[in-house]
């Protein structure tokens, strides 16, 4: 009896670990898309996938390929720069939990969406968005409940949600103002800072009152006359509004100091970045 109960145990114990070390592995990149296809021995994977973040352990070449490859603000950056970029893009990843609801994962997943959160933050001194330890990552657009909606992408409780087709559009799409990466990493960097009482930038939320006073006046005038800039959806609430200037910051920092040149220097002075002047802007050490 005994001895049947011990080689039980062994059965589970080298299921568990086969199971796991499968759960762990993200295939290389192979396609044009960059999308990876997935290994056929992790065919058998129940869906959803989870990735602990401080088990990934990709090294600097890894991200650096994925990097030049579809980042084009981490090609911009000088050597110095691309390194931290780096660093800190492997600290954040080693804080996260990636939840996956497909069958297969691809490594560009956590490292580009990670990347999205490194850019917006890369000129702060608080870049970890410690309060959100999740990151759950849907093949397309999704369900959102209370209220229920169809979504690309939500900030919900520690949890960031991405739909990953439209965040590689968001990137791939030079002309399209929208970036749903960049958009809800905004939306956490906010609440990060103004709805928690951790892990606080003081000097971001600081700087943010100057946003609000100058955002409220251009948010108010996109509501009577817009340009073209915002969507009709970031002038309903001053969220989006904050959210889509995010976008609009990064993807087009020309048109937006054209129209609304206060705007853009009031943003450039918050996230310690100027887009259009780099790399004769430097970022500050920190």
């Amino acid at each position: 009896m005994i001895t049947w109960i011990v080689i039980i145990i062994l059965v589970i114990a080298v299921i568990w670990r086969l199971t796991r070390s499968a759960r762990h592995t993200l295939t290389d990149s192979t396609d044009q898309q960059g999308h990876d296809k997935v290994a056929q021995d992790e065919a058998h994977i129940k869906c959803p996938l989870v990735y602990n973040g401080n088990d990934l352990e990709f090294p600097d070449e890894v991200l650096h390929t994925v990097l030049t490859k579809h980042f084009s603000y981490y090609n911009r950056l000088l050597d110095v720069d691309r390194e931290k970029f780096i660093s800190r893009l492997k600290k954040f990843i080693d804080t996260k939990v990636f939840i996956i609801h497909d069958k297969k994962g691809y490594r560009e997943m956590p490292i580009l969406i990670s990347a999205a959160a490194i850019q917006l933050t890369f000129g702060l001194r608080k870049y970890l968005l410690s309060h959100f330890n999740i990151i759950q990552i849907f093949p397309e657009a999704f369900v959102g409940l209370e209220p229920f909606r169809i979504l690309i992408g939500n900030v919900t409780g520690n949890t960031i949600n991405i739909a990953w087709k439209q965040f590689l559009e968001g990137y791939k799409n030079k002309y399209d103002l929208q970036n749903v990466g960049l958009h809800e990493m905004a939306h956490a960097l906010y609440y990060q800072n103004f709805e928690t009482a951790i892990s606080i930038d003081k000097d971001f939320k600081d700087s943010f009152r100057e946003f609000n006073s100058i955002g409220d006046k251009i948010y108010h005038v996109e509501k009577i006359l817009t340009i073209g800039l915002y969507s009709e959806y970031a002038i309903k609430d001053f969220q989006e509004f904050w959210a889509e200037s995010i976008e609009i910051y990064f993807k087009s920092p020309d048109r937006l100091q054209l129209h609304y040149p206060e705007l853009y220097k009031v943003l450039c002075d918050l996230l310690n970045q100027d887009p259009l002047n780099y790399p004769n802007h430097l970022f500050e050490k920190v």
